[in-house]
């Protein structure tokens, strides 16, 4: 591993935001330019050292066509990433390829070893970027919190990285006339459900009883009219039990939806699944045959065929549980109903 050049400025210490970079499909390119593979790994090497000066970063080490650098400021950070992918898009490279490198940030402490960062963070930095795909950008929730309102962000949710024990939550940088359709970051993501607008209050013994319901039950439906608070009791459900599913919690909300044929993909979509021309059914009962998960299925009361959609899903797939929210059970075999009792009055005073 190649270390940074003498002279270079010293390796700040505190508040790192460590940045870590490698091009995709080097293999690849190298069989497909040959001889000019060399100039095209110089020209991409230029640019990234240029993004990284050029934003007060510093050039920790490389390692063939990897990156590491280190920033005092998280902004400093996502600029010069920003800075080099769009140099690298508009970069004119021989043979008419495409060199796309994948980017990763996280901050955290900056522990110097002998000349060298040592620590989780580093590693953490490291595993971030290797969930990005060429182009791509992906930065950790604790650089994102030291980011400007200002710069545009979209929310991937929580992924397990190889190595690390928690789930890490993974943000994409948007970037201003650069592409940013892409694949599920790679890496096992462990759900999507959001942020409560609500505190939870005044239903604890329901939260008990679903829960320890769910640890036998594979289906359980919530039910009660409309406005009883079904939505919110499945949610808190669903984030008490979420870290026991191997593969995580996932909320579909379907109060929107009136064609049946369009719970499938909606499923689907909540999941991050693409099915492009392949059917989504199909999709569905590979995805989930080998997972162990939580389908939230909100509000279908409203889609006709709901049963016989979810009754095939369970069917093909021993790992997974469904808590569903409904005015009336679905009347599915071993299905367990919940009728969602009313909110007690508070206690005086």
């Amino acid at each position: 591993m190649a270390s940074s050049q003498p002279g270079a400025p010293a390796l700040p210490t505190g508040t790192v935001t460590f940045v870590f970079t490698d091009i995709e499909g080097s293999t690849r390119l190298l069989s497909q330019l040959g001889d000019d593979y060399q100039a095209a790994l110089e020209a991409h090497a230029d640019i990234l050292r240029t993004a990284i000066a050029g934003n007060r970063g510093v050039e920790v080490n490389t390692e063939g066509d990897a990156f590491f650098a280190a920033f005092e400021s998280a902004p400093d950070a996502v600029a010069a990433v920003a800075a080099a992918q769009r140099s690298l898009a508009g970069h004119d490279w021989p043979s008419g390829v495409t060199v796309r490198v994948r980017m990763g940030a996280h901050s955290g402490e900056g522990l110097l070893g002998v000349d060298d960062y040592i620590g989780m963070d580093v590693h953490r930095a490291a595993r971030i970027a290797s969930a990005a795909h060429g182009g791509q950008v992906i930065v950790s929730e604790a650089t994102r919190t030291l980011l400007p309102n200002d710069i545009e962000l979209l929310d991937l949710g929580a992924h397990e990285l190889k190595d690390l024990d928690a789930p890490e939550r993974l943000f994409q940088l948007v970037i201003e006339g650069l592409p940013g359709d892409f694949p599920p970051p790679r890496a096992r993501r462990r759900g999507n459900l959001p942020e409560p607008a609500t505190t939870f209050i005044g239903r604890e013994t329901a939260l008990t009883e679903l829960e320890e319901l769910l640890q036998d039950a594979r289906l359980v439906t919530i039910t009660g009219p409309g406005g009883m608070g079904k939505s919110r009791l499945s949610l808190q459900v669903a984030r008490e039990v979420e870290s026991a599913m191997a593969d995580g919690a996932w909320f579909v909300p379907l109060d929107t939806l009136r064609e049946p044929d369009l719970l499938p993909a909606a499923i689907a979509s909540a999941l991050g699944l693409s099915p492009g021309e392949e059917e989504p059914m199909p999709m569905l009962r590979d995805h989930f045959a080998d997972r162990t998960l939580l389908l939230v299925l909100d509000n279908l009361e409203q889609i006709s065929t709901a049963g016989t959609i979810v009754d095939e899903l369970m069917a093909a797939s021993p790992g997974l549980r469904v808590l569903a929210t409904s005015q009336s059970p679905l009347g599915l075999y071993g299905e367990h109903e919940y009728p969602v009792p009313p909110l007690r009055a508070p206690a005086a005073g």
